[in-house]
């Protein structure tokens, strides 16, 4: 008998291999209790994963995807994929394909749905649906027994940001996905809606049952001061900036963000664009890559061609930018090639969006919502272990008659009280 000989590639001479899409020991242990959360006996297999901005949400959850739809040997299958802005759907469909290549066991398809982008939802091979939530809505409202359609074919759902999960536009959506009882995971930095436990907090909570997977904090006070003190997130300094308003604005009702007419207020106010201008032109200096949050998309733009005016490389994206344009941008900013840059934005950059060289955040955009801070600040968090920096300056342009936030564990730890009825 002729005999075959197997080689296997390694990376070193000693046999050690490397695996291609691996999780650091917290990923694996977060990946771990998900699992055994969703393969519980329970009619309703429900839970949220809380990791913070930058841990690395969508990697354990791309191997959580992997692993459910391995386990359906139903034909059609489908692990679907929710997510309200584009780039969310941008980033889960590409890291599914690298995912699936390493961990799946068959084939299998990643089908987009999103943007402008065509697709028969009723004749979809086995595989993963990477859907905006917008577009499926919209789908689901032509055709009344889609989603039903849909229901009869998941393996799983995962919903991404989940405090969105509860929203009126959404719930229906996630429901009907849900009504044959696969399991829904839920990804989110802030397990919660507001910062003062609303009944939209209290609804989120029950709809994943209570059940919370988060990261073992292993002797530190939180699962951020771990992550900081091992170099998986950078360390936070927080720097406010005042900004003296001559015409104030009303506070928000509680729980309610300012609207548009109030930002675009401030957007309107040159000397507080000045005063951002001067802030990047500052960060610039220092910092390789700086994304600054804007009140308006009037002052995202004045912005960059008041900083490109004084030689600063410096572009705005909105959600006017022409999707090419938009591409291009973030690539030049991603480039690790290009010099010092800065990367004014509207309302677009604050989920989604990955770029772990950014060491600096200019958050000129007041909020209310404890949510919006810390996913704003959370773009420059990234630390030396995931590829980013050691340190992370966040300046926060506090008007004076506004309230704010400046506190990244703040914001992970704020909902605490409301899932502890069932913690995993």
């Amino acid at each position: 008998m002729k005999s075959v000989k197997v080689s296997v590639a390694s990376d070193s001479n000693d046999g050690a291999v490397s695996p291609k899409y691996s999780l650091h020991p917290y990923q694996r242990q977060v990946l771990r209790d998900i699992l055994r959360a969703l393969n519980s006996n329970a009619n309703d297999r429900r839970a949220v994963a809380h990791l913070p901005t930058g841990a690395g949400k969508t990697r354990v959850a791309v191997h959580a995807a992997c692993h459910l739809l391995n386990e359906s040997d139903a034909d059609g299958s489908l692990v679907i994929w929710l997510a309200a802005a584009e780039e969310l759907c941008e980033q889960a469909a590409e890291q599914l394909s690298i995912g699936w290549k390493h961990l799946g066991l068959r084939g299998a398809h990643v089908h987009r749905y999103w943007g402008a982008q065509p697709l028969d939802l009723r004749d979809l091979p086995s595989g993963f649906l990477v859907t905006g939530l917008a577009k499926l809505r919209s789908a689901a409202l032509q055709d009344h027994t889609l989603l039903a359609h849909l229901a009869g074919r998941a393996a799983a759902v995962i919903f991404d940001e989940a405090h969105q999960a509860v929203a009126e536009t959404y719930l229906f959506v996630t429901e009907q996905l849900c009504s044959a009882r696969p399991p829904l995971l839920g990804l989110t930095a802030t397990p919660g809606r507001t910062a003062n436990l609303t009944d939209a907090d209290h609804r989120l909570a029950k709809m994943f049952n209570h059940c919370k997977v988060s990261i073992d904090p292993r002797g530190h006070d939180s699962p951020v001061t771990y992550l900081i003190q091992n170099r998986f997130l950078a360390e936070p300094r927080f720097r406010p900036i005042t900004f003296e308003s001559k015409a104030p604005i009303t506070h928000t009702q509680p729980g309610v963000d300012y609207g548009a007419d109030a930002l675009a207020s401030m957007g309107r106010n040159l000397r507080r664009t000045r005063e951002i201008v001067e802030l990047a032109r500052n960060a610039a200096k220092r910092h390789f890559r700086t994304i600054v949050f804007c009140p308006s998309v009037e002052c995202a733009v004045e912005c960059a061609k008041l900083l490109k005016a004084v030689g600063v490389a410096s572009a705005a994206i909105t959600a006017n930018t022409p999707s090419e344009e938009r591409r291009a941008i973030v690539a030049a900013f991603k480039d690790d090639r290009g010099g010092h840059m800065a990367l004014f934005n509207y309302g677009v950059l604050t989920t989604g969006f990955d770029a772990p060289r950014t060491r600096c955040v200019i958050i000129a955009r007041p909020t209310t919502s404890l949510v919006l801070y810390s996913q704003m600040a959370g773009r420059a968090m990234r630390g030396p272990r995931a590829g980013g920096n050691r340190h992370a300056d966040i300046f926060t342009v506090v008007d004076t008659n506004l309230p704010g936030f400046g506190s990244v564990t703040d914001a992970f730890t704020n909902w605490e009280e409301l899932w502890s009825n069932n913690q995993t």
